[in-house]
């Protein structure tokens, strides 16, 4: 009687363990997944569309393949080098370093969209 008890016991430890581990790794994970909205992020290469209606630009990575989907609002700051822009100074193939953060459903809305010489 005294042995069933025991590996009883075991088993419930064992169980108990496993479930402290499941919890721990999600809570880990949600840890991860809020600092990296709260990073500053950066994508910069060239512009290869642009949606004023849907203030969105889309950036392709110089040398590769890979785009990604810039969202501005009215707050977002346009930028020369150190001096003030319009948006609407920005075209088509120009270059431009992105700098802002992944808001909650994985889109990069951009704080800073800086213009970069030719």
């Amino acid at each position: 009687m005294r042995k069933v008890a025991v590996m009883a016991l075991a088993a419930v430890f064992t169980l108990l363990g496993i479930a402290a581990q499941a919890t721990m790794a999600q809570e880990k994970k949600e840890k991860k997944a809020m600092a990296a909205q709260t990073k500053e992020a950066r994508w910069s290469g060239m512009i290869v569309r642009s949606d004023k209606d849907g203030s969105t630009i889309t950036v392709r990575r110089r040398g590769a393949s890979t785009e990604k989907i810039i969202h501005y609002d009215s707050s977002t700051k346009w930028t020369k080098g150190t001096a003030a822009i319009d948006a609407s100074q920005v075209k088509d193939n120009d270059r431009v370093i992105c700098l802002g953060k992944y808001d909650e459903k994985g889109n990069f809305q951009a704080t800073r969209i800086d213009l970069r010489t030719p």
